[in-house]
């Protein structure tokens, strides 16, 4: 992380950590265009002790966010309440009602709100000089009413924090910026004259004709961190391409150049699993995504024939080639193939799953690529990525909505999962899982990969198994590696683990003797397992103890 992003990233959200989550969210609502227009002529109007702000808004971008500002501006909330964070260079900070008793104490500066928080509507208007935007905790949904006005540019806070306003260019605006900017500060930043850093009045303007300096500056993507079925992800926006997906856990994505999409996704470091594939075979799985214009010669029925070919390697084995149709009538064209490809020592076999579709301006592709006796293990991170994707239809942006499709499940987790078996296949892949490095070499090792056959082929079937793996994903791996390492450094820990894992693996494979055709029955099985497990590790235990307590208590 960039040291200077992280200081400044603290001192924004001082004051909050320990009460966001103490505070109510208030419900996200849908806001028609006329209502997204009628907050587009608005302004608010901030009286100082030596000057004025005129903030113009960008309802398009962070419509709730602009709504409950006006709304707290309209109850006559901001007024009395002092600029109590000022740091030239950067920003300088309001909002808090704590500031209105100038004799309050200056400790509890910057830990108020209005009582609830609202959900963040990161988006990609650049932190420029000038630019509103929302102060929160470390939680992405705990804004409420601070709000900072940027004094220099501080793009390191782009799609991190809900910009939604500018000072309107042309009204002494930026004057009295610097002139807060200025004022003497103490230790805490807060103002030593309180005077000149208090908010006399708000009031908002209505009608207000828009400036005319033009639109304020954006960045082409962002990452934000949005709650889904299974814990945090990270969805990737991008408003230059129209286009939005979420990331699979744990990978990265890369931005090329050109002027159309061109991405290219991988595991990161922190991907455990996939880190042994990569330090074995020196191969790290990609998923690749590219955009260009419709071309006619190039399609046929509505349906792109793009075709993706590795260079340098041999002539493709097309193994599947289906096209499938969505519910809502749009046809999408799935290819499998193989690719043998020389290196120096020896020939490789590369196996990629294309999924190539149109919207009305371009066509899209997106491409899983890897080793073909590794193929399957990764094939989960491609189809979380079709899951989610988002491009511009009929005017606005919409899911793609193809995952769902029976047959499209059937050629990924049936088609795409069947693999050659290595000359010496991989009997648990090790880095930060604690139960591959405790089995690794025992006669435990086959069965954790029965066990993760069963995950592929089975769990992630399904999905209520798809979200259980991943919420489960980003447990585990907060604590696994250090367990990891630890089992390597100490024989003794790695065999109590060992022992510790065995009634848990054993409980798994019961998995393997039942037919799961549904997600009531993987609902079902599911919990089953989970309250076996329950039952050997905790209840067991706890009726022991108390039989061996009540025994010594007759003694």
């Amino acid at each position: 992380m960039n040291f200077k992003f992280f200081i400044i990233s603290i001192i924004l959200t001082s004051g909050f950590v320990g009460i966001a989550f103490a505070q109510t969210t208030s419900v996200e609502k849908e806001f028609s265009q006329e209502e997204i227009d009628e907050m587009k002529f608005k302004a608010v109007l901030i009286t100082m002790q030596e000057g004025t702000f005129m903030i113009e808004f960008f309802p398009e971008d962070a419509p709730n966010t602009v709504n409950n500002f006006l709304k707290l501006v309209e109850s006559g909330y901001y007024d009395g309440i002092v600029f109590h964070r000022i740091i030239p260079g950067f920003m300088i900070q309001s909002g808090d009602p704590n500031t209105k008793d100038p004799e309050s104490d200056r400790s509890l500066w910057g830990q108020g709100g209005p009582g609830y928080a609202i959900k963040a509507e990161f988006n990609t208007l650049q932190h420029d000089r000038s630019i509103v935007s929302m102060a929160r905790g470390s939680h992405p949904d705990s804004a409420g009413s601070q709000f900072f006005i940027v004094h220099k540019d501080s793009n390191f806070l782009d799609g991190e924090y809900t910009a939604f306003g500018r000072l309107v260019q042309g009204t002494y605006s930026i004057r009295q910026l610097d002139n807060i900017a200025s004022l003497e500060t103490d230790n805490r930043d807060a103002p030593l004259d309180v005077s000149k850093a208090t908010i006399i009045k708000a009031t908002i303007l209505d009608p207000f004709t828009a400036s005319s300096f033009g639109d304020p500056d954006r960045i082409a993507s962002f990452i934000k961190k949005i709650n889904t079925a299974g814990g945090i992800t990270e969805n990737y926006f991008s408003e230059l391409h129209n286009v939005s997906f979420n990331l699979p856990y744990r990978w990265n994505v890369v931005e090329g150049m050109g002027d159309y999409l061109n991405l290219v996704i991988e595991p990161g470091a922190l991907e455990h699993n996939v880190q042994q594939q990569i330090e074995k075979t020196g191969f790290t799985p990609q998923i690749l995504i590219f955009s260009e214009e419709r071309d006619p010669s190039r399609e046929s029925g509505e349906v792109s024939t793009a075709y993706f070919l590795i260079k340098g390697a041999e002539e493709p084995k097309v193994l599947s080639n289906y096209i499938i149709e969505n519910e809502d009538g749009r046809k999408a064209h799935i290819i499998i193939t193989t690719q043998d490809i020389q290196s120096p020592t020896e020939t490789v076999q590369l196996k990629t799953i294309q999924f190539h579709f149109l919207n009305s301006e371009f066509s899209y592709s997106i491409i899983h690529v890897n080793l073909a006796e590794w193929f399957k293990y990764e094939i989960n991170a491609f189809i979380q990525t079709v899951d989610n994707f988002e491009v511009m239809l009929d005017g606005k942006m919409q899911p793609i909505n193809f995952s769902k499709n029976p047959l499209f499940r059937q050629i990924v987790f049936v088609d795409a999962m069947t693999s050659p078996e290595p000359e010496s296949p991989p009997l648990a892949r090790i880095g930060g899982c604690l139960i591959a490095t405790a089995s690794y070499g025992s006669e435990l090792a086959p069965q954790v990969q029965q066990l993760r056959e069963l995950r592929d082929n089975t769990v992630l079937q399904t999905e209520s198994g798809s979200a259980f793996m991943v919420g489960f994903n980003q447990f585990y791996y907060s604590f696994s590696p250090m367990i990891a390492d630890y089992e390597r450094e100490n024989p003794a820990f790695k065999e109590a683990v060992k022992l510790t894992l065995t009634p848990l693996l054993t409980s798994l494979t019961l998995l393997q003797y039942v037919d799961i055709d549904s997600e009531y029955e993987m609902l079902g099985y599911g919990i089953a397992v989970i309250l076996l497990n329950i039952g050997i590790y905790f209840i067991a235990p706890a009726v022991l103890i108390t039989k061996i307590r009540s025994f010594y208590k007759l003694q």
